[in-house]
């Protein structure tokens, strides 16, 4: 096991390397330049020749590169070219917001998902079945954005049940934080739950087929004892990475719900970091995003290896 957990880590690091040079270039090869939405399009030429040197922009590539992953590597991802703060410092207050939001998110859709999956799955074929797996095109199908605003006019605008927007951190008011709260990872959660619930279904159908699950059956055990003993137990290996694979639309949507709900989490930075150009904001939010998403599959690999021994062989 101690092999297996130390070649993925092994194999964790040219990802992160290929996720650096990734987050470099980007941000050179969208159009726009920093300076010019720094200083304006019709800003002095040597004026703009002098803040482009400041920035360390007229070096070579490679120098920046070098330059930028060594910092990195110290965790100083240098000062953002909107606010000349440090992106480190940014980062810090705006990480629990997102944290909080994707953790309310993920724990909607699984409440959602996994429940609906498994139904679909133990109940292959049948018109619960179709019911579901049409639920969840028509899910998939729907704009993040747009069941959002829903939401708002609905639960919010229309009944008053909830606040539309804003943010007041849990140490300073519980009860209204999560209240704030139940909007966004409502959005979040149903935004991903379709995608989870089809995993699910996948993995609880492909579970069906094991030589365990025929022999279940062969000694005459009840169905549902079969899908509650046995399909449940192979599959949860399954469903674990299953979870893992939905924190890239986790962190994809919470740029969008951040934004939407006036909600101060990375997710925000990221949409203001690519319209002002602020490389260093950007390639912090890049790398950050990367590692995460890394990190959790990291994990999600380990306690798949850890539940099912075959695993490990691969």
């Amino acid at each position: 096991m101690v092999q297996y957990i130390a070649r993925r880590l092994l194999l964790a690091v040219p990802l992160l390397f290929g996720l650096s040079i990734l987050a470099f270039a980007y941000v050179r090869v969208i159009p726009g330049d920093p300076v010019t939405a720094m200083l304006g399009v019709n800003s002095d030429p040597e004026l703009v020749a002098r803040l482009r040197d400041q920035l360390g922009l007229n070096e070579p590539w490679y120098q920046q590169y070098t330059s930028w992953l060594g910092n990195v590597v110290t965790g100083d991802f240098g000062l953002s070219y909107r606010s000349r703060m440090p992106v480190s410092d940014i980062l810090i207050d705006r990480i629990p917001a997102t944290l909080e939001l994707a953790l309310g998110g993920l724990l909607v859709g699984l409440l959602i998902a996994i429940p609906a999956g498994l139904y679909a799955g133990f109940r292959r074929g049948s018109r619960a079945d179709n019911v579901i797996t049409g639920a969840t095109l028509v899910g998939l199908a729907t704009p993040g954005f747009w069941l959002g605003t829903l939401l708002m006019l609905l639960l919010a605008l229309q009944l008053g049940w909830l606040p539309s927007q804003g943010y007041v951190p849990f140490d300073v008011d519980p009860a209204q934080n999560l209240r704030l709260l139940v909007l966004p990872a409502l959005t979040l959660g149903l935004a991903i739950a379709p995608y989870l619930a089809r995993l699910t279904r996948t993995a609880v159908v492909e579970t069906g087929g094991e030589p365990s699950v025929a022999y279940a059956r062969a000694q005459g055990l009840p169905e549902r004892t079969v899908a509650r003993t046995v399909v449940l137990r192979i599959s949860i290996p399954s469903l674990i990475v299953a979870v893992a694979l939905t924190v890239g639309f986790l962190l994809a949507g919470s740029i969008i719900v951040e934004e939407l709900f006036n909600w101060p989490g990375m997710g925000r930075l990221v949409a203001s970091g690519v319209s002002e150009r602020d490389y260093p904001m950007i390639q912090a939010l890049m790398l950050i995003y990367g590692v995460i998403f890394i990190v959790v599959n990291v994990i999600a690999e380990v306690l798949q290896g850890l539940m099912d021994p075959r695993v490990r062989l691969t």
